[in-house]
């Protein structure tokens, strides 16, 4: 029988992120399944589905345990997920002790930078958030532009 934690995964998403919008003002939703399209295997989608549900979703660790998801799949959420007073340096030290965590992380700062969502971003915003991006892609031995495959402003 097949591994169903990948379904697991989108319904538990679905439900920590209803009714939540990033800071454009879109369904948070969007962000997730558009790095969830941008992977390439299951374990790497339900990574990328799930890697802002504890920062920018509903739900409680209870629920999170509750989905059972293989040790894998839960060890790379933890790592995306950003700890209250932790350093950048901190968290991407964590992401890169996952490959997996990894992987989702380098989709998940090119649909951050993705033009259309910065230009709708005040300026000030927008700067300080592609400063924060272009110091995790380089944390992670990347170049942001190069990831993304234009020069990001």
């Amino acid at each position: 029988m097949a591994d169903d934690h990948l379904d697991r995964a989108v319904e538990l998403a679905a439900r920590a992120y209803d009714g939540r919008t990033d800071r454009q003002g879109d369904p948070y939703v969007a962000h997730a399944i558009r790095v969830m399209l941008a992977m390439r295997t299951d374990d790497e989608r339900a990574v990328a589905i799930l890697h802002d549900v504890f920062e920018w979703g509903r739900i409680s660790l209870r629920e999170f345990v509750a989905a059972k998801l293989p040790k894998r799949i839960v060890d790379a959420v933890d790592a995306m997920t950003k700890r209250e007073g932790e350093s950048l340096a901190e968290h991407v030290e964590r992401i890169l002790a996952s490959e997996l965590a990894v992987a989702v992380k380098r989709a998940d700062l090119v649909d951050n930078a993705l033009e259309h969502r910065l230009e709708r971003l005040p300026k000030q915003q927008r700067e300080r958030l592609v400063a924060m991006y272009r110091e995790t892609a380089t944390l992670l031995g990347e170049d942001l532009d190069e990831l993304c495959g234009r020069p990001v402003r």
